[in-house]
């Protein structure tokens, strides 16, 4: 039976990763670049890659979205009008879930990266002939113990990865994002904008990626943390490589 990894970049997914390499798995690791996910995971994606090859370790295959003509989530959001909602997850269903089920030849092992700490979230496979299976909750792997894992094998730990404009973002995530990649942030807002007029247009109520608008809330957040220190890039921020991130 094949066996995949579905691959987010983050620390779960690349701790789940070295486990299976370790346990000397035949797999094949997936990774949706639906070019919204922060800049540093394409970076860390880059340097990963580099990683494997110099080991003889197969690569992350990568996958190019294609939905409704788009192959970015940002391009579809904008031509729709369409911000991601926190009731309806609609954007990884579309842009990374499907994708990787249309990939797959079942019947098939699909390894998630759900750690101990989150084992609430780790579900059966929905579609026939795909059996996903959860090993970091095999092993009893939390967060911390992914984090080692991976600096074990000498890499850096990868931040936290996601859509730069995910409404489950934190605030410190908003903030980071406006100071670090502040043309991200100004997409994320332009989106935003453009889904609460639509919407108001057609009589309905406007929808915010933050509860309020983004901007209101970026000035409502620094007016409460006005002497928040800059942060730096995190090691795999500056490996160098080719930013893959497109904005549609």
């Amino acid at each position: 039976m094949r066996q995949y990894l579905s691959h987010g970049l983050g620390v779960n997914s690349v701790a789940l990763h070295l486990l299976l390499l370790d346990q000397g798995a035949d797999f094949e690791p997936v990774y949706v670049n639906h070019g919204a996910d922060w800049p540093e995971t394409y970076q860390y994606l880059s340097m990963f890659q580099r990683w494997l090859a110099r080991r003889g370790h197969r690569p992350v295959t990568v996958l190019t979205p294609d939905v409704a003509g788009h192959a970015t989530l940002a391009g579809y959001c904008r031509e729709r009008r369409l911000i991601p909602g926190m009731v309806r997850r609609w954007c990884t269903n579309r842009f990374k879930v499907t994708p990787l089920k249309r990939h797959f030849e079942d019947p098939c092992v699909c390894h998630i990266g759900v750690d101990a700490g989150e084992a609430r979230r780790a579900k059966p496979g929905a579609r026939k002939g795909i059996v996903n299976r959860f090993l970091l909750i095999e092993n009893g792997l939390g967060r911390e113990g992914c984090a080692r894992v991976i600096r074990e094998h000498g890499l850096p730990v990868p931040e936290k990865s996601g859509c730069f404009f995910c409404p489950f973002q934190r605030k410190s995530q908003w903030l980071l994002l406006h100071e670090r990649h502040p043309e991200l942030f100004s997409v994320a807002a332009e989106l935003e904008e453009r889904c609460a007029a639509d919407r108001v247009a057609r009589g309905k109520a406007p929808i915010y990626l933050t509860g309020r608008p983004l901007m209101e809330s970026l000035h409502r957040w620094r007016g409460l943390h006005p002497a928040r220190s800059r942060r730096g890039r995190r090691r795999h921020g500056n490996e160098g490589g080719e930013q893959g991130w497109i904005v549609g």
